[in-house]
């Protein structure tokens, strides 16, 4: 850990001187009088969920995580464990554009801090943990420290455990995507988890979110999980120029030519596919046997990433503003790997559209143009790629790796 601050602090120093859905306009009828399924939403995820972008998380934007925008249209209160800024790790936007100032690096230096100093621990809603995959959801503890420690407390309980024991009347569950992601990242194959040991995990996790349904006695009425993207196709992997490579082979964006261990030919990419294809299957099957609303984000992001997409308004009118899947194109963050302010906005639709399908709710969509309006990053573009040579893209790219 001592190395990898090390390199972050040369890093920045460097950075620092160049300073089934429904369709959009369809109405589901609304919940009977009474029906309290959204009286207490939590959240259950890994970075996707926590709110992380660029290569940070912090307390400026976490409450635009998904999550958030979704509690915000449920009307239910929704508490997250907010990092003081700049977060674990400098947002490389907020570092571009000068909004870190030198005594920011104490909070950095020392690990990260909550802003509520854990006093609202007992009443969280968001308990999603950058980093965290099927399993360390399920096992990990605030004593594996990091962002454990920062979303679960110095020996606070497994992540699933501490959602569970807020009684939730609503759960979202978006988990897997580390269990792909570090393939893509790393770009190597080793990294991608087992099917066996996934569908394991995955059905570990359904007993224990079932036995806290409402007909078994517990106070869950309602659940959405969310299947995964296509990791091979997020911004953060580009074509590379190398000739030496295969064609259609792609590598980290950060680095200017790919290397013989970081780069990923066309057959690497179809093996990653065969095992994404494979977890969505585990999902889908955990969903519908349970009668649990399937969030198809692998069909939102393909769509994106095929098509662009018209943000919507508040009342599911397409606006006409443009945003797609290529890097800066307006669905991802600096980084390439999490969506940017106005990506999660669309996220959250594609949770309330299936929400709203599959319970008969009635939740109004997040207004995803006036959030591009508020979103820094749209606004007011800033391309890292500008000044990346060689060794900075390096120290970049583990970053993202070790910390996505």
């Amino acid at each position: 850990m001592k190395k990898l601050f090390i390199m972050f602090t040369a890093v920045t120093m460097v950075m620092a001187g160049v300073s089934g859905v429904l369709a959009a306009g369809d109405s589901a009828p609304p919940p009977p009088p009474g029906d309290k399924i959204f009286d207490r939403y939590i959240s259950i995820g890994d970075s996707l969920t926590q709110g992380f972008m660029g290569v940070g998380v912090d307390e400026t934007r976490q409450p635009w995580a998904y999550p958030k925008r979704i509690a915000q249209q449920m009307g239910t209160s929704f508490v997250q464990g907010l990092i003081k800024f700049p977060g674990y790790f400098v947002n490389i936007e907020d570092l571009a554009k000068g909004n870190v100032k030198w005594y920011h690096y104490y909070y950095i230096l020392t690990g990260g801090r909550r802003v509520d100093d854990y006093d609202n621990q007992e009443i969280l809603n968001n308990y999603a943990i950058t980093g965290c995959d099927i399993s360390t959801a399920q096992y990990s503890t605030g004593e594996d420290g990091g962002f454990y420690e920062l979303v679960l407390g110095e020996k606070g309980k497994p992540q699933l455990e501490q959602a569970l024991d807020r009684q939730p009347t609503f759960a979202t569950v978006f988990l897997g995507n580390n269990d792909l992601l570090g393939a893509a990242l790393r770009c190597n194959l080793d990294e991608l988890t087992p099917l066996k040991i996934f569908k394991a995990d995955y059905a570990r996790m359904v007993v224990r979110v079932s036995a806290e349904l409402k007909e078994n006695g517990g106070t869950i009425q309602g659940i959405a999980v969310a299947n995964l993207p296509d990791v091979s196709c997020i911004a953060f992997l580009d074509e590379d120029p190398n000739p030496d490579s295969p064609p259609g082979t792609v590598k980290p964006f950060l680095l200017v030519q790919s290397t013989e261990t970081l780069r990923l030919t066309p057959e690497d990419i179809a093996n990653i596919q065969v095992r994404h294809k494979e977890f969505n299957q585990v999902i889908q099957e955990a969903a519908f046997a349970n009668g649990w609303a399937l969030v198809d984000v692998n069909e939102a992001f393909t769509d994106i990433k095929e098509n662009g997409r018209s943000l919507l308004r508040a009342d599911g009118s397409p606006s006409g503003r443009m945003i797609d899947a290529e890097y800066l194109g307006g669905l991802f963050s600096l980084d390439g790997v999490h969506p940017s302010v106005t990506g999660c906005a669309v996220a959250a639709n594609t949770f309330i559209d299936a929400i709203n399908e599959g319970y008969g709710t009635n939740l109004a969509y997040v207004d995803e143009y006036t959030t591009s309006e508020q979103d820094t990053l749209y606004i007011a573009p800033y391309d890292p790629r500008t000044i990346v040579n060689s060794w900075i893209g390096k120290g970049l790219y583990f970053l993202i790796d070790i910390f996505a």
